[in-house]
């Protein structure tokens, strides 16, 4: 197994990179920003200033980027929860890593360790492209801190990658700058992102070196039990990275997860649907907080049926436990007290 880490290529390419990295982050509100120490390495995490009642949300970037890209999303969620955003341990980002992170269970445990690290314990979990992937392998890992789970567009998760991509990713990994923006255009339908943020991916790609972080792997048939009314999937349309086929599989695998496809747009749907994405997302995770609301109100005022002899609610504690009762709530046939 490789011991090697995503890391930048010296001090004076980590400086370059974070100029580019701070004029992106331009478009976030107010921040504060954590540091989290993990078996892995340092997790930097930025979230918006004011905690509230609500459960937080956690945003996951796509890979090759940065959490700048959720600023306008942080802008518009932030008046209902507060939100963090991750620097993904194997970017180019203010996190550090030191050990490699070779298959999804090491990805999962990262992400527990710096949840735990933040003293998050419910979250609603976000994640664009790669950190889609990492959002629904957290949900089959770790599901139990998670109240929903949103993955726009997630690689490799539903269905493989298309070969074709396969093919236009290897050659921009051995293609030039040029070739890289040729292979950003035609991921986006065409069109190259805005000045700020290609600034920002083409930094990433010059000043770092990405290792130590395993491909999306897929779904396997014995985790798509975890897929329940808490899950989310957005797909674009016309994405390079998921195929139609991917929604077919979600829709018979996992009929309880809500599933949308957004037909016009590219792989890029934080960009081609901004305004749509921050509506759903944020109605679908108001949703969840509402419905366990409801199902709490619902447990502590549930009536409970006593046995008509010994007056004990029906639980252990009662040997009638188990027998049919009446229209009236009370056993058909008295227990016998101890």
């Amino acid at each position: 197994m490789s011991d090697a880490v995503g890391r930048f290529r010296g001090a004076d390419a980590r400086a370059r990179f974070m100029r580019a990295f701070d004029r992106a982050m331009e478009t976030w509100p107010a921040r504060v920003d954590h540091q989290v120490e993990t078996s892995y390495g340092t997790t930097v995490v930025s979230a918006s200033r004011t905690r509230r009642a609500t459960i937080p949300a956690l945003l996951l970037p796509g890979g090759g980027s940065t959490i700048a890209s959720w600023g306008p999303f942080v802008s518009a969620w932030e008046s209902e929860r507060q939100i963090f955003a991750v620097d993904t341990i194997w970017d180019a980002g203010r996190s550090v890593q030191t050990k490699p992170l070779p298959t999804g269970a090491e990805v999962a445990s990262w992400l527990e360790q710096t949840l735990d690290g933040l003293g998050i314990e419910k979250v609603h979990l976000v994640g664009f492209s790669y950190g889609g992937w990492a959002a629904l392998n957290q949900l089959v890992r770790f599901p139990s801190r998670l109240q929903s789970v949103t993955a726009l567009d997630p690689p490799g998760s539903l269905a493989p990658i298309p070969l074709g991509t396969w093919a236009r990713m290897l050659a921009m990994l051995l293609g030039d700058e040029e070739r890289y923006r040729s292979y950003l255009a035609w991921v986006r339908g065409g069109k190259l992102p805005e000045s700020t943020t290609l600034d920002l991916l083409i930094a990433s790609r010059r000043e770092f070196v990405q290792a130590g972080t395993p491909r999306p792997q897929r779904i396997a048939p014995s985790e798509w039990a975890a897929f329940d009314s808490r899950v989310a999937v957005l797909l674009g349309g016309k994405s390079r990275f998921v195929p139609r086929r991917a929604e077919a599989t979600l829709r018979r695998r996992a009929p309880e997860s809500e599933v949308k496809r957004f037909p016009n747009a590219s792989h890029a749907l934080l960009v081609d649907e901004a305004e749509a994405i921050t509506q759903y997302v944020n109605t679908f995770m108001r949703d969840r907080d509402a419905l366990q609301t409801l199902l709490l109100i619902a447990i502590t005022f549930a009536k409970p049926t006593p046995c008509h002899r010994c007056s004990r609610i029906l639980g252990p504690g009662c040997s009638s436990r188990g027998r049919r009762a009446s229209r009236s709530g009370a056993l058909r046939r008295p227990c016998s007290p101890p």
